[in-house]
């Protein structure tokens, strides 16, 4: 017999004890999710309401549905209204005929819901509580208990998943009286919308998991009321699919690979529409078919290779015939076609983002001519150094595409970090970098330069690196490392072997001494303003969330040091405040993002406070630099000359 999805959805806002204000969240706010959770398209629940209901009817209604589930059946419990406690920081649920004075005989104890979990034999048990806990006590009575309400401590156990609108004590009792206003009931609008519109398939899979569902709730949640803090607790094996996007469809960036008039962004997306149908579910699957037997006829026969190639598994997978298709060329007995050798010549300026990695390594290809006249010891150590910023575009592209997170597919942007602030202040830098060093025979001036961007990518990737490795070893966290962190691990360590040779093998390499002049002030403006940022980061017990919070300033900090307490050469000079300039501009980005969406929590002061401090550093930097600049000119000429 087919597992059973059953849904029991318990709504509570009119209620006979005086005391208990009705709740301003909207009467309909669990039709509306049992309308959604019973589309046979979308979720095909079982869902039962019950609705201002009293304790004995309830109580009896989550019994029967415990009660009549098997091992492999997928349950769903809500609950929408007041949550209460006792003077001895009991938790009760509240319903139509609850009474404060009397909660044991008239409340729902949160104890006889956690019991009915238990024996129940599913395997997967979801409860979802969008309570305005109120903390009550009994006229005349003081708490003994924590005024938290700890909701997910009371619900622990076995296979089951609890998600919770808010611990957050949202009422409080003056005698007879309520005071204060609960939280519009913005979670379960977040729910409807989340599963409805499709929005909570984080992964563009076609499934809207239980994990996706609530990262997708809580940012929107605290977006929309910052004092408001979903939480969530699970123990179940697996993934939970809650419900399916029906209006899926392929994602942007596979769409464009698809449209593109060039080749080799075609073949490469047959490969990612193989990894879509494998781990996509049947409205994907069906339409990965669609679009590899489309590249089946494309006129490339390098993709209409690939595509014919992958056609017949995924078919043979399917149980649904694909779309009939002319027979795909047959293989080439010629090498398949590349692309032409004219696009060898890098471009004066950087290539545009999508295709840095690609025309990075042209340029080293033409490397040879470039640098035709230097002296064997540079042009080593320049090779090398290229050499070190191409092997790095792999592994730090690969960050992009790979699971950030290996519990649940979560990628880079998943885990906060968008795409362009990382196309321009990792792989723009790292790919202009290597341009100028190309370029540096007959743009003498642009060495010092690409030395700088290369640098800047360094200070950022070590700045994120520092963060993520502090992010994923607080004991607070539960997230398991994914192999996009062990790229970027990667990615950094190559870049930060370019740094070791820019610095100690190039011709920018030297002992720079002690400043002890009037750039001591610009060293000191930066300590102060690094110092005053790091003020306003709350501490933390645990020293990898200070290090997580800190990571940007510590390096940001150093940097600072070098480039306005180091008596630097003008070459020198430029490099440093680029690097700088890139490592501030990754900080501002972030914090100014942060500042607008609010997806932290943290004050607007606060981070007006950081942006303003990283704005301060890096004027510094560039005083000094100026300076440097300014006093040396005539040395500057000479090594141009040179």
């Amino acid at each position: 017999m087919a597992p059973q999805r059953k849904a029991l959805l318990v709504a509570t806002y009119g209620y006979q004890d005086a005391g208990l204000r009705g709740l301003v969240a909207p009467a309909h706010d669990a039709e509306a999710l049992a309308d959604v959770l019973r589309d046979p398209a979308i979720a095909d629940f079982d869902v039962t309401v019950l609705l201002n209901e009293p304790t004995h009817v309830v109580g009896e209604a989550i019994g029967s549905f415990y009660g009549a589930c098997r091992r492999d059946d997928l349950t769903l419990l809500y609950f929408s209204g007041h949550g209460l406690k006792d003077d001895d920081g009991r938790l009760y649920l509240a319903m139509t005929n609850t009474r404060r004075d009397s909660l044991l005989f008239t409340g729902l104890p949160a104890t006889a819901v956690s019991d009915a979990m238990d024996q129940c034999p599913s395997r997967r048990k979801v409860l979802v509580l969008d309570c305005c806990y109120s903390g009550a006590f009994p006229v005349g009575r003081t708490a003994k208990a924590d005024p938290a309400v700890h909701t997910l401590e009371r619900f622990q156990g076995k296979g089951r998943a609890v998600l919770t609108a808010s611990d957050a004590t949202s009422y409080s009792f003056e005698g007879d009286q309520v005071s204060g206003d609960g939280n519009r009931s913005v979670f379960t609008r977040y729910l409807v919308e989340a599963i409805r519109s499709g929005a909570a398939d984080l992964d563009e899979d076609g499934d809207i998991t239980l994990d996706e569902l609530y990262s997708y709730v809580h940012d929107r949640v605290i977006a929309d009321v910052p004092q408001q803090r979903p939480k969530k607790q699970e123990d179940v094996d697996g993934r939970i699919v809650l419900a399916r996007n029906v209006h899926w469809e392929l994602p942007q960036h596979l769409r464009f690979a698809l449209d593109s008039p060039i080749a080799a962004q075609r073949l490469a997306a047959v490969d990612t529409l193989a990894d879509l149908h494998r781990r996509g579910n049947d409205l994907v699957r069906s339409a990965v078919v669609g679009a590899v037997s489309r590249l089946a006829d494309d006129d490339s026969r390098s993709v209409a290779a690939a595509a014919g190639a992958l056609l017949p598994r995924l078919v043979q997978d399917e149980a649904v015939e694909p779309p009939p298709v002319p027979a795909a060329p047959a293989p080439a007995t010629s090498p398949p076609v590349t692309s032409p050798p004219a696009v060898v010549s890098p471009p004066p300026a950087p290539p545009a983002a999508p295709r840095l990695p690609r025309s990075a390594a042209f340029a080293v290809a033409a490397a040879p001519e470039v640098a035709a006249g230097h002296r064997r010891r540079r042009w080593s150590s320049v090779d090398g150094i290229i050499g070190l910023v191409v092997l790095s575009l792999l592994p730090l592209v690969l960050v992009r595409v790979l699971d950030f997170e290996s519990s649940y597919p979560y990628t880079a942007a998943e885990f906060g970090t968008p795409i362009l602030p990382w196309v321009l202040a990792v792989l723009l830098p790292l790919a202009a970098g290597a341009v100028l060093l190309l370029l540096r025979g007959r743009w003498p001036r642009g060495e010092a330069s690409g030395y700088g961007f290369v640098v800047g990518a360094g200070l950022v990737l070590t700045e994120t690196s520092l963060f993520w490795t502090a992010f994923f070893a607080e004991s607070s966290n539960s997230y398991e490392r994914g192999p996009a962190l062990w790229s970027l691990y990667a990615g950094w360590v190559v870049v930060v072997a370019a740094d070791v040779v820019v610095l100690t093998r190039s011709s920018l390499a030297g002992r720079p001494g002690i400043v002890r002049n009037w750039r001591l002030a610009c060293a000191l403006v930066a300590v102060i303003a690094v110092a005053v940022a790091a003020s306003t980061v709350s501490e933390a017990g645990d020293p990898w969330a200070w290090l997580a919070n800190n990571a940007e300033l510590v390096v940001l900090g150093l940097a600072a040091l070098a480039v306005t307490l180091l008596r630097l050469r003008p070459d020198q000079a430029v490099a440093g405040i680029i690097a700088v300039t890139v490592l501030g501009f990754w900080l501002v980005y972030f914090l100014a993002r942060d500042y607008v969406e609010q997806r932290v929590g943290i004050p607007s002061s606060t981070r007006r406070t950081e942006i303003v401090c990283v704005l301060v550093v890096v004027l510094a930097c560039g005083v000094a630099s100026l300076g440097t600049l300014r006093a040396r000119r005539p040395e500057m000429a000479q090594e141009i000359r040179r």
